[in-house]
């Protein structure tokens, strides 16, 4: 999947009168791309559409018109599409209560590590960004990218069973995706 250019980037004052039916879209297709892993912790599957969602909406929060700030923040974020054969996502910790949050933050170190993706029961090579884990907590957003086989691609594509499992001490978790789920990701595979 090719990375977002400045030129398929709105800015603020392009964006902001299209803001609705904008956001309204990506809601939609948000909707079949993420995936939940119990009650605390779930996984937004990104393309090129979201990556420029949310590109548009902190150009649009921060004020940035500038075209060089712009490509500067675009570069940060095409880090987020996923490259060939891979699918990339981006994981939430689910809790809105700040005394729960913190609790759990210490809870969930390392959970970066310990959420995997498994397709036909074969587990994927996932990478993730380094840092975001400390000693005593982790960070309640991190980006995971998994690489898949040509075997793995293949399976995926003709229907194969495909999961996200979550294997760490405090959060045991299997979400098998939907066809729907499934069929908005393929899409990643084939490069759309």
């Amino acid at each position: 999947m090719q990375p977002l250019a400045l030129s398929e980037v709105r800015p603020p004052a392009v964006y902001e009168p299209v803001r609705a039916e904008a956001r309204r879209q990506v809601i939609e297709l948000k909707r079949h791309r993420r995936v939940t892993l119990g009650p605390l912790v779930s996984l937004v599957f990104e393309n090129r559409e979201t990556v420029r969602a949310v590109v548009e909406e902190l150009l649009r929060a921060e004020r940035i018109e500038d075209p060089e700030r712009i490509a500067e923040e675009l570069a940060v974020f095409n880090e987020l599409i996923p490259g060939d054969r891979e699918l990339s996502a981006t994981m939430f910790l689910e809790v809105t209560d700040p005394a729960e949050l913190a609790q759990r933050l210490g809870e969930l170190r390392g959970i970066e590590s310990a959420v995997h993706l498994e397709i036909d029961g074969e587990r994927v090579e996932q990478v993730h960004e380094e840092g975001r884990s400390r000693e005593d907590r982790t960070s309640s957003v991190h980006y995971l990218r998994f690489h898949l086989s040509d075997e793995q691609r293949a399976a995926f594509l003709r229907g194969g069973e495909v999961a996200v499992v979550a294997a760490h001490s405090n959060l045991e978790a299997r979400s098998v995706l939907s066809e729907d789920q499934r069929m908005a990701l393929a899409g990643d595979l084939l490069g759309r």
